[in-house]
């Protein structure tokens, strides 16, 4: 049964994965972000930090987050407030 169970969540997680790797990334204005993009359907925000070529898929992200993230006046202060510690997220390189 936990063989199961564990099996099934590395599946999810590869989905998961896969599907955060096709979100089409716009750069952003900001100091500390240089792209994001985001997925409604799987409700994934994928955030590129500035001089990293790692990506951060948060999951469980409602739409409202992502578009006060767009309309932040600095999306950096809104990202670590907002986003960063609230939300699980997934690093891909």
């Amino acid at each position: 049964m936990k063989k199961t169970a564990l099996a099934l969540a590395a599946l999810m997680l590869l989905t998961v994965v896969a599907v955060a790797a096709e979100i089409l990334m716009h750069p952003v204005e900001s100091s500390l972000i240089a792209k994001a993009g985001y997925d409604a359907e799987t409700q994934t925000l994928a955030i590129q930090l500035v001089n990293s070529s790692d990506v951060y898929n948060y999951q469980g992200v409602p739409q409202d987050i992502y578009d006060g993230f767009l309309a932040a006046e600095s999306k950096g202060s809104y990202y670590v407030s907002t986003i960063k510690a609230k939300y699980p997220a997934l690093k891909s390189e």
